[in-house]
């Protein structure tokens, strides 16, 4: 997976169902909702202005939408943890030297014990694995760099983090 092949279309049969897991990670500037809060329009199983809903809502997919590699059991709402390609890393510590640009991000929707699930554990093996970009485990407002991508130096980085970002 690179980053263009994930920014790509959608995997052909999946949908987002019952799975509202956007709703609550990303910060949509439109409706004025900040990340990590569910949005107002969420019926609990759908969005209640879906034919109206702004433009970043429109565009934004999970990678379970868009990678096939990725197992069903991963759709954020079954496994608790919402995989994206965003545009900076989560980390929000100045002192920080995080990688700058695209990343892969892993969210908790519940707390960080999401991350201990196989489906989740493998997911972040091979994002490590393919290695073109950073990868980011992020829950409540703690994130930790996993892979640093292909031009940073190996370790693994724990800091305060932002919530989901506005995608658009």
């Amino acid at each position: 997976m690179t980053a263009p092949h994930a920014a790509g279309g959608l995997v052909p049969g999946r949908s987002c169902g019952a799975c509202t897991a956007c709703c609550r990670v990303l910060e949509i500037k439109a409706l004025d909702k900040p990340a990590g809060i569910l949005c107002r329009h969420n019926t609990g199983r759908a969005c209640g202005i879906y034919a109206e809903r702004p433009e970043a809502c429109v565009q934004w997919h999970c990678l379970w939408r868009r990678i096939g590699a990725l197992p069903d059991a991963l759709r954020p709402d079954r496994s608790g943890v919402v995989f994206a390609l965003e545009r900076r890393s989560p980390a929000s510590a100045p002192d920080l030297e995080a990688p700058e640009g695209a990343c892969i991000v892993g969210r908790a929707l519940d707390g960080e014990q999401a991350f201990a699930r196989w489906e989740a554990v493998e997911a972040f093996a091979m994002f490590v694995r393919e290695g073109s970009l950073p990868v980011w485990k992020a829950h409540d407002r703690h994130a930790t760099l996993m892979h640093p991508g292909p031009q940073a130096p190996e370790s693994q980085v724990s800091v305060a983090a932002s919530e989901g970002e506005d995608p658009a």
